[in-house]
């Protein structure tokens, strides 16, 4: 391992160029500087001087093509080295980024859980409202009798359910709202005779006509009032008393 390190952290090129330079040295001190200037200056053959500089220059070759390999190698090794350090790092960052995923997608899960709930409670409070208004109703008309304020009531109570019901809660509620407005059309232009008892106190006649007006009244009263019956009133709203988690749509 320590050798290893070594050969990783030497600088080759600088190996090389001191064993040249020894090498030279060493050369030289044993041909002998000045023979050897002799034998390359004064008219040497060629071929010789060739072969001899080929021999000597062999070895530096040899040095600076092995300090040239092992720069290489340790080039590599670096380069191969940022590699696995630039994985590493993009690993680390992926890790981030798959935990703030993981962290978003769980804050997301809630806020949806947290919204659905919201809802349900917020639906369910609108339709009980709608609920005990129309039981207000039925109450307040089991002691008066429906008139054109009666059906603006149940009108404005239709228009309200359209809202948070699906189309058969207003379209019981409309058919409530129109029997009203026919019971009180057919009144106004059908009133009962009345007639007084001496004591100055007014009151329905007795006769067959009125019987008769008095019969139909009731037809329109008794199905407006059979609508209120806790049997049919939670026949109706029953169903709509479990709220989804899903958006209301018709």
């Amino acid at each position: 391992m320590a050798f290893k390190k070594i050969l990783r952290n030497t600088n080759w090129l600088a190996v090389a160029g001191i064993v040249t330079a020894i090498y030279t040295i060493a050369v030289g001190y044993m041909l002998g500087w000045s023979r050897t200037w002799t034998f390359l200056t004064t008219e040497p053959d060629l071929n010789e001087v060739g072969d001899f500089l080929a021999g000597v220059f062999a070895p530096v070759a040899l040095a600076w093509l092995v300090a040239a390999v092992f720069t290489q190698r340790q080039e590599l090794n670096e380069t191969r080295d940022q590699f696995a350090e630039a994985k590493r790092v993009t690993d680390e960052q992926l890790k981030v980024i798959n935990k703030q995923t993981a962290l978003l997608a769980l804050q997301h899960n809630q806020a949806v859980e947290n919204a659905q709930k919201a809802y349900r409670l917020s639906l369910f409070d609108k339709r009980y409202q709608i609920y005990e208004k129309f039981i207000k109703f039925g109450e307040l008309h089991e002691r008066k009798d429906y008139d054109e304020a009666s059906y603006l009531a149940m009108v404005n109570l239709s228009q309200e359910a359209a809202f948070v019901f699906d189309d058969s809660i207003q379209e019981w509620l409309d058919d409530i709202a129109q029997n009203i407005f026919d019971y009180d059309q057919f009144k106004s232009g059908n009133p009962l005779k009345m007639d007084h008892d001496g004591y100055g106190n007014s009151m329905i006649v007795d006769d067959e006509r009125n019987r008769q007006l008095q019969r139909q009244y009731g037809e329109f009263t008794d199905w407006i009032k059979e609508q209120f019956l806790p049997s049919e009133r939670n026949e109706r709203f029953w169903q709509f008393m479990h709220v989804s988690d899903k958006a209301y749509g018709h």
